[in-house]
This record gives C-alpha cells, structure tokens and sequence, in this order.
C-alpha cells in the first residue's frame, strides 16, 4: 500500500513536469513562427522608392509624347519607344542622351507609332511599328537590318502588334492584339508557330500587350481587356494565370507593360490603376506602389516597365511623358 500510495502522488509530478516541457516547446514554436512571419511579411511588404526621372513634354532631345515601352542592352543603357514622336530614344541609365532614329512614316527606319520595343544578346533591338503592321529589327546604333510583316491574320501578318520580346534562344515573340494571339519568329523573321484566340478561357486573350521572359523561358503576358496575367511556356502550353478587375491587391485595370527580374519576380504596368504591381511567378502579390499624380512616384497611365542586373525598375509614366526610376530603399 505504501508503494502505491507513493506511485500515485509521483505520477502527477512527473506528468507536470511532461506538461510543462511540452508548453515551453509549443512557446518556442510560436515564438519562432510569428519571427517567420514577421521577416516574410516585411519581405512581401517591403516596396519601392523612387530615385530619379527624365523627360518631359515635347518632340526636342530627351522630350517625349506619350512614351509606350522601354528596353534594357546589356551595357544598361535605355532604349525609349517615343511613341507619338515615332522615334526611338537611346539613354544611359541615368538618363544621359545617347542616339536617337526614327521619323513618321512607311519606309525602313519610318515608324507609324512605336510602341513594343525589345533587345537581343547582341544588343540588336527589335521595334514593334504598330500602324505599320510591321517589326523592325535595327543596331544599338539604329542602323537598319531588316523588317517583317503586313496587316492581315495569316501566319507572320499582324494585326495591332503591342508589344515584342526576345527568349534567352533569340526567338522574337510578337503580342499581335487585335488578331488575340501570340506568334513566335527567328531573329530573322521566319515565322516559328502561334497560339491564342478570342476569349476568356485559358490561353485565350482580349488584346494581349505586354510580353515578358523570365531565365527559365516561361512567357508571361498581359492580357488587357481580361484584366489578368496569363503564363506560358515558350510553345505556347498554359501554365497558369492571375488577376482580376479591381483595385485591390492584386487585382488590376487593364494591364499593359510586363516585366520580369533575375530573381524571377513579375512587374506589371497597372495602367488605369496608375501603379506598379509585383508579383512571384506563381502571382503571389508581393508589393504595389504608386498613385495618380504627376508628382515624384506618382503615375499617369503608366505602360512600359524594365528591370536591370541591379533590380532597378524603370518605368514609362505614359501621359505625363517621362522615364521613372525606382529602387529597393
């Protein structure tokens, strides 16, 4: 009896003991997932600031009329798709003038309207001419190569062609939007394939603009009157979408420019909600910043968006006819 008496008043203890262990384990586990999710909510909430712009208003050097699109060389430098001037400006990163080519019209090296622009490994750039129906391929220098394309929906026709972009293998993808479709070319213009028809399902498109690779060779583009972000591998196979009208995280107007760093982040231009918006591969939102205003940070419309070796976003504010550039505080 008096062992068992002895039993019983120890088990309690010890089981306090257990109890206790337990409770200082599951603290330890609480304390080191609400630090998780600090370090993970100050990483996805960490946002951009501005650094510094150029342009303003006009048809002179460095002056622009509702720029479209912008593209990064390997050097960094800056190529400018000065739309309503029908011109392509060439910068330093820091907004240096450099070159410029381009006049209204319908012979080589005449634009009716650049809007896409992309660069190559070899730093040939590549120039969606958008009422010509037309691309055209040119030097860092804007020496003319060569060209494709005419209005039409066949095969290597094009139709409202928004914007353009280059794969890690040189192939040149065309968002041909008016024909709701993407169409895939050699360097030289030899047409390769296409994928995309009218709609809302998947893989289809309401005018495809924006176009962007990222390491990988996964397609993203924006889809504009979908409000949405579709995902791609380079045949043209879907993969995954994301986005919806509205406001909200998230959630965008009429997405225009697309862009993607080398960490694989995905930039878009969220024109009538006047930001930009950053989201994973996968469309996990990450970051937005940017409002309407004229103001440093601020937005009109804004549509093309690039990304350098660095991680600074360089922006096309559209109608308030400048470059903005931002960074990672």
């Amino acid at each position: 009896m008096l062992l068992l008496k002895k039993i019983a008043t120890t088990k309690p203890k010890y089981n306090q003991h257990k109890i206790g262990s337990y409770v200082k384990l599951a603290t330890l586990g609480l304390l080191l997932i609400i630090i998780l999710s600090t370090n993970i909510t100050k990483t996805y909430a960490q946002s951009y600031a501005f650094e510094s712009k150029w342009g303003s208003f006009g048809s002179e050097i460095t002056q622009f009329s509702n720029p479209y699109d912008l593209a990064i060389d390997s050097q960094g430098n800056i190529y400018v798709a000065d739309t309503y001037n029908h011109r392509i400006q060439k910068f330093t990163n820091d907004g240096t003038f450099i070159i410029s080519w381009g006049s209204y019209g319908t012979k080589n090296a005449q634009f009716n309207y650049t809007m896409g622009i992309a660069v190559d490994s070899n730093n040939n750039v590549y120039v969606a001419d958008t009422c010509n129906n037309r691309v055209q391929k040119f030097t860092n220098n804007g020496e003319y190569i060569t060209q494709w394309g005419s209005f039409g929906s066949e095969n290597g026709q094009f139709h409202w062609l928004y914007d353009i972009a280059v794969d890690n293998e040189g192939c040149i993808y065309v968002a041909d939007s008016a024909n709701n479709r993407i169409q895939k070319f050699t360097n030289n213009g030899e047409y390769i394939t296409q994928w995309g028809s009218f709609g809302s399902e998947n893989g289809q498109f309401k005018f495809p603009h924006g176009i962007a690779f990222d390491l990988n060779g996964y397609v993203y583009v924006s889809d504009y009157h979908n409000c949405r972000i579709q995902k791609f591998s380079s045949k043209g196979e879907y993969i995954t979408q994301w986005g919806s009208y509205g406001d909200k995280n998230g959630q965008i107007k009429n997405p225009k420019g697309v862009a993607v760093d080398n960490k694989g982040s995905v930039y878009v231009g969220d024109y009538y909600n006047h930001r930009i918006q950053k989201f994973s591969d996968q469309g996990v939102f990450q970051t937005t910043w940017g409002s309407l205003g004229s103001e440093d940070g601020q937005f009109r419309t804004p549509k093309g968006v690039a990304v350098d070796q660095l991680g600074k976003v360089y922006v096309t504010d559209t109608k308030n006819h400048r470059i903005q550039v931002f960074i990672i505080p």
